[in-house]
């Protein structure tokens, strides 16, 4: 997936608010708003537990982006993979 894609998939869930859904080749990531994320040359860095870990998801392995927006009455089910926060 190319960086720009990214990049304003990030941006509109930060707007929002709103986590990002990313899937890759290994996994599920549920970036919540609240952690550190940057977007480097060929990866995305996000930076999460107080910097006690960090997860680097590379571009060309990521084939899915959802901002996922809180609906009225419905709570997210459970989900493969783990959740990070976006900070803005």
């Amino acid at each position: 997936m190319r960086r720009e894609i990214v990049e304003r998939a990030l941006g509109e869930a930060r707007e929002q608010e709103a986590n990002l859904v990313i899937w890759d080749r290994r996994d599920t990531f549920v970036i919540e708003p609240g952690f550190e994320v940057s977007l480097e040359d060929e990866y995305l860095r996000v930076e999460m537990e107080d910097g006690k870990a960090v997860v680097y998801v590379e571009y060309g392995h990521i084939y899915k982006l959802v901002v996922e927006r809180e609906k009225g009455g419905r709570k997210s089910g459970p989900r493969a993979g783990f959740g990070v926060r976006v900070e803005g």
